[in-house]
C-alpha cells in the first residue's frame, strides 16, 4: 500500500494540506511512466503535453533521440536493470515471461522535503520487437495506467512516439496536476537518456 508521510490533522474525506499531499502523490503517479520514453538530447526541451480529459490525464509525446534504435529498445525494455539508471527506483524485476509477454513489478519512492511517497505497481507488457512497447496496471495504486510507445527508425536516430493515460484513485488538483507531473517525469526521461547514451558509447564504431 502506498504510504505518504505529512504533518498535520485533516477534516474526514479532505487532506490536511491539500497542495502539498496532491503534488506529492503526482511525483509518484509520474514515476509510473518508467516503462519509458526517451528524450533527444540534454538541450533540447522534452516535447511531451499533459492535460487532463474528464476524470483522466493524458500523456503525449513525439520526439527524436540521436542512438541507433536498438539502444533505445534494449533501455525502454531492460526490466530486470531499470532500478540501477532510473531515479528513486528501487526495485524493477520480470515476474513471469511467456513469449512478448511479460508481468513487471515496480516499486520506488518519490521524495519531496521531508515528505516520501512509496509506490508499487505491477504490469502487464506486451512487445512487438523493436516496434512497439504496451502495457497497462493490474495491481497498484491507479485505476488506470495504459501506455503505449512506438519506436520508428529516423536516419541515424530513432523517433519515438509516446502516450498514456493515467486515472489516479486519489484527488489531483486541477491547476498544478499537469505541470507537476510533467516536471518529474522529465527527470525520470532524463536518466533514460543518459543511459542510452552510455550504451550508444560503448557499441562498436561502424567501420
Amino acid at each position: 500500500m502506498p504510504r505518504t508521510i505529512a504533518s498535520g490533522h485533516s477534516r474526514k474525506g479532505m487532506p490536511a494540506h491539500p497542495v502539498s499531499r496532491a503534488r506529492l502523490r503526482l511525483l509518484g503517479l509520474a514515476l509510473l511512466l518508467v516503462v519509458g520514453v526517451p528524450a533527444g538530447a540534454r538541450a533540447e526541451p522534452h516535447p511531451f503535453s499533459v492535460r487532463r480529459v474528464g476524470g483522466e490525464y493524458l500523456v503525449e509525446g513525439s520526439l527524436t533521440v540521436a542512438v541507433p534504435p536498438l539502444v533505445a529498445w534494449e533501455v525502454l525494455t531492460d526490466y530486470d536493470d531499470m532500478s540501477r539508471f532510473v531515479v528513486d527506483m528501487l526495485e524493477s524485476r520480470v515476474l513471469d515471461s511467456t513469449g512478448d509477454r511479460l508481468r513487471v513489478l515496480q516499486r520506488g519512492v518519490t521524495r519531496l522535503g521531508p515528505l516520501s511517497f512509496d509506490y508499487e505497481v505491477e504490469r502487464e507488457v506486451t512487445l512487438d520487437p523493436h516496434q512497439a512497447v504496451r502495457s497497462r496496471a493490474v495491481r497498484g495504486n491507479m485505476r488506470k495506467l495504459e501506455m503505449e510507445t512506438r519506436l520508428t527508425a529516423v536516419g541515424e536516430g530513432v523517433r519515438v512516439d509516446y502516450r498514456a493515460v493515467l486515472v489516479p484513485d486519489f484527488w489531483v488538483p486541477p491547476l498544478i496536476g499537469p505541470a507537476v507531473l510533467r516536471r518529474q517525469a522529465e527527470r525520470q526521461f532524463e536518466a533514460l537518456i543518459a543511459e542510452m547514451t552510455r550504451r550508444a558509447a560503448l557499441r562498436p564504431a561502424r567501420p
